[in-house]
């Protein structure tokens, strides 16, 4: 794992060709690359933050809220006292709820179904006919539709208003973003390419380890983009990845 980021860094490093150039960032890369086997973060247990619920509509039957592996834990460990939170493929608002109940005074804006054109997805396993958190600007590819047999993705696509983020977060007045929980089945790279110059100090992507959908760029090349803009890899948790920035060692 850490071998794993460690070489990732030297990468990045060689690639910024002559010396001098990009000083700054080397540096930070360079010391982040040397830390980074200090960090806890994957070692952490995983952070029990309690289970949240919403009551379906005209029931009283209470449906237990979505959210993924992301550690809260990891953001102590980072020193980071987020004042930005942006939930990307927020799905039900699980993780929104989980980042607003632990930290209370940061703002936390859930994205949802944002590409134009949408793939709608259900989930056989249940049998409440409604939408499943699979959707995707994508359609599923053979290797997914064979591991994940019980998801049925629509054949035509339903349009959905979109907007790009860096144009929402200017129209909104936020210039900078603490963490980016980003769960987009298979359109990370593309909500990488629509953060234009905000560059979020954490960014967790979902990656699938498989060329799930068609078309989709693949996690490598989600790889090469964020090395590219300075982040690095700290955790490959299989099909989940947290980034760092660079500058984000000045805080360990």
């Amino acid at each position: 794992m850490y071998g794993l980021a460690r070489r990732a860094a030297g990468k990045l490093l060689r690639g910024f060709g002559t010396p001098g150039r990009n000083r700054g960032l080397r540096e930070e890369i360079e010391l982040l690359r040397t830390r980074i086997d200090s960090l806890q973060l994957v070692r952490n247990g995983a952070d029990q933050d309690g289970e949240f619920t919403c009551l379906l509509p005209a029931t009283l039957e209470e449906r237990r809220l979505y959210h993924s592996a992301f550690n809260m834990a990891w953001i102590d460990e980072l020193r980071l006292s987020p004042k930005v939170v942006l939930d990307i493929g927020a799905y039900d608002g699980g993780d929104s709820i989980r980042f607003k109940s632990r930290f209370p005074d940061a703002r936390v804006v859930a994205f949802e179904a944002d590409p134009v054109a949408w793939y709608q997805a259900h989930d056989a396993r249940f049998d409440d006919g409604k939408a499943g958190s699979q959707g995707s600007m994508y359609r599923h590819s053979p290797a997914c539709k064979q591991r994940y047999d019980f998801v049925r993705q629509s054949a035509t696509p339903i349009s959905v208003e979109g907007i790009r983020i860096d144009t929402f977060c200017r129209r909104a007045g936020i210039d900078d973003v603490d963490v980016a929980h980003i769960d987009v089945e298979g359109a990370e790279y593309d909500v990488v390419a629509g953060l234009g110059d905000i560059r979020p100090k954490l960014l967790y992507v979902e990656a699938a380890p498989f060329d799930a959908w068609i078309g989709a760029k693949r996690p490598a090349e989600l790889h090469r983009k964020l090395s590219c803009s300075g982040y690095l890899l700290a955790a490959d948790l299989g099909g989940d990845r947290l980034y760092l920035r660079a500058d984000l060692v000045r805080l360990l």
